[in-house]
């Protein structure tokens, strides 16, 4: 199958199998072809007890996927770990594009691999529908047509795979050793102060203590001028600063979070969702964090 998209101002997701081929029309009126040729994944490390924690679901520490892929006529492999400082990555940069190869299905024990789902009942799901879920940029812009801000203070301007809960909670990070976590999780002080990374359209609580759940869950929306629309997740909050259904500036203090229903550490989960041509897609939230810590220097 071959699937066409334009390259636009805000990354486009995409999902293939096997033999599909991605035609990426550039600015420039070129187009940009990428074949799938094939996918797998492997544990890499079983050492979870010694890394985290006991425990009874899994051992997985460490696992890794990847891809082979023809662009352009020349053949590359692709390929991830997860669960380590390599979870931070920074794109391919190939022919002009910036390609972030986010998973592969193969992983996933639904298709024979090693990964349960872990969020998969609010809705969380990392398994892609197709054998593998990327995103394309053209490298000379950013992922949206906006500057990035820092979503909470981090004068480092990195992350650290070891302040990722326990050590496995970055995205679908091995939880227990065994399932997918579906966001990433940054340990943080409880009561740290949240800001908007965006300008957002409309903002609230999906879920919240007031209404009876366990946590307070919050999401962001803005729907872009070239129609896609992405929600942005942060969940553990403690308290909303801001009037509720209102539009949110970029740069805005929003809320206090890491303080409700942290678990072992205190934390914020973050969830990155873009919805546009084929649906929904869950992808990686270091992908902001990549260009927010880019905008920020």
């Amino acid at each position: 199958m071959e699937l066409r998209r334009s390259a636009k101002p805000s990354l486009t997701p995409i999902e293939l199998n096997h033999e599909d081929t991605l035609c990426f029309r550039l600015s420039d009126e070129t187009v940009w072809e990428m074949l799938l040729l094939d996918t797998g994944a492997e544990v890499v490390e079983r050492k979870y007890a010694q890394k985290c924690a006991p425990s009874e679901e899994g051992d997985i520490s460490v696992y890794a996927f990847w891809a082979r892929v023809v662009i352009n006529g020349q053949e590359h492999e692709l390929r991830r770990e997860v669960g380590t400082q390599q979870s931070f990555y920074e794109p391919w940069e190939l022919d002009g594009v910036h390609l972030w190869f986010d998973a592969a299905d193969a992983a996933f024990s639904a298709r024979g691999g090693f990964m349960q789902e872990k969020d998969w009942l609010s809705g969380q799901i990392c398994q892609p529908r197709k054998r593998a879920r990327f995103a394309v940029q053209e490298a000379n812009r950013s992922v949206c047509p906006e500057p990035v801000a820092l979503w909470y203070t981090n004068p480092e301007l990195s992350l650290n795979i070891e302040d990722c809960y326990r050590g496995e909670d970055c995205w679908m990070g091995p939880y227990n050793g065994a399932k997918a976590h579906g966001g990433l999780d940054i340990n943080m002080p409880a009561g740290t102060f949240l800001f908007a990374p965006i300008n957002f359209d409309n903002q609230f609580y999906f879920n919240s203590l007031n209404a009876g759940y366990a946590n307070n869950r919050w999401r962001g929306v803005r729907r872009w001028p070239d129609s896609s629309q992405w929600m942005l997740q942060s969940h553990h909050l403690i308290s909303l600063q801001v009037e509720q259904n209102r539009p949110l500036n970029r740069g805005e203090f929003y809320a206090t979070t890491a303080g409700v229903l942290p678990g072992a550490r205190e934390h914020t989960h973050f969830v990155f969702r873009v919805i546009e041509q084929e649906g929904e897609y869950l992808l990686d939230p270091w992908i902001l964090f990549w260009q927010m810590f880019r905008d920020v220097c």
